[in-house]
Formats: C-alpha cells, sequence, structure tokens
C-alpha cells in the first residue's frame, strides 16, 4: 500500500486541539479534516438538543429540538462543505439559544459555553477552507471515502445531499432564528418586567 501510494498518510499542518481550538489551513488535508471536524460537532451539538428536548417532556419543546438537531445535522453537512455561511448560522442560532437560557434565568452550563466557543471556532475554519485554493492543478488531495459507515456518513452523504438540503436549511434557520428571538423578547420583557416590580 505504502508503495502504491494509497497509504491514509496524513499532512495535516496541526493537531487535533489546535484545529479545534485555533484552526489554519495550508493544505487540502487541512481542508479535508476541518470539515470532518465541522460536522462532527453540528452532529454532537444535534445529538445532545435532541436528548435534552426529549428528556422536557414538553411537546412544544420536543418539536422545536427535533427541528433544531434536523438543523444543526444539516448545517454539519454545510460545514463539511466549506460552507462558511451555514457554520455562521449555527453559530448565531445557537448563541441566540444560550441568551434566551440566559434570559429565563439559567446560567449556561460549561458545556454549552465550550460548544459556543468551538462552534466560532468552527466558522474561522470553514471560511479558511472556502477560501483555500491548491497552488496547482495536480496538486495531492485526500480521497473521500466509501468504504464503512462512517466514511459514508462523513464524505460521501454532505457532497450529495447538501446541494439539495441547501434552501430547507436556509429557510429551517431563519425560521429557528424567528423562534429565538421571539422567545429571547419574551424573556427580556419578562425579566424587565419582573425587575420594575421588584
Amino acid at each position: 500500500m505504502q508503495t502504491l501510494g494509497l497509504a491514509s498518510e496524513s499532512k495535516r499542518s496541526d493537531g487535533w486541539l489546535k484545529s479545534l481550538l485555533w484552526p489554519r489551513v495550508e493544505n487540502a488535508w487541512d481542508v479535508d479534516y476541518l470539515g470532518q471536524q465541522g460536522m462532527w460537532i453540528c452532529c454532537l451539538i444535534a445529538v445532545v438538543s435532541l436528548v435534552i428536548a426529549l428528556l422536557s417532556g414538553n411537546v412544544i419543546v420536543i418539536a422545536v429540538g427535533i427541528l433544531g438537531a434536523l438543523f444543526y445535522w444539516i448545517g454539519g453537512m454545510g460545514v463539511r462543505q466549506a460552507n462558511w455561511q451555514a457554520a455562521a448560522l449555527v453559530l448565531l442560532v445557537y448563541s441566540l439559544g444560550t441568551l434566551v437560557n440566559i434570559t429565563s434565568g439559567q446560567f449556561p452550563n460549561v458545556f454549552r459555553i465550550i460548544f459556543t466557543f468551538v462552534l466560532i471556532s468552527n466558522v474561522r475554519a470553514a471560511f479558511l477552507a472556502s477560501q483555500w485554493k491548491p497552488m496547482a492543478d495536480g496538486e495531492d488531495r485526500p480521497t473521500r471515502m466509501s468504504e464503512t459507515l462512517a466514511d459514508r456518513f462523513i464524505d460521501q452523504m454532505p457532497a450529495r445531499l447538501w446541494p439539495v438540503l441547501q434552501i430547507p436549511f436556509i429557510v429551517l434557520g431563519i425560521s429557528l432564528l424567528l423562534f429565538t428571538l421571539l422567545f429571547l423578547a419574551f424573556g427580556v420583557v419578562y425579566r424587565l418586567g419582573w425587575l420594575t416590580r421588584g
């Protein structure tokens, strides 16, 4: 395998922690890795959001949680395809959700704060990946694999589904933004009313 050049040798510039916190792009392997990392981050947030919503027992919270999880999952596919606007929309919706929690009297937990900072880094990574251009046309690039289920999920599915799901993602994102801004406004009005009464 090594002789044929088929070994999956990593040519990334940074380790996983640096690429998570302050990514940079110097080659095609960085672009590929940051796209994969961004999609996994969005999928993790989707799963956590869905679990929290399901545990609430409230039908409205569960419905919004399912839509939110779908939004983060599709947004992850956009990040995988180096779409920084998708990463920015995911960050905006997540950050406004954090503000809603604060206005309702819940200080965000450590995980929510960490996820917010990682999503900020995710926007930077997606932007850098979208701006990267190869030095030469025949430059060596990583191959998107399709051997395992994880390969199909992280490498093949975004390339096929993202072009089709871009418009529904934007519509869902704007809907969630409006819904979140409405809750944020109610929370602020309630807090101001409570403060003036007290």
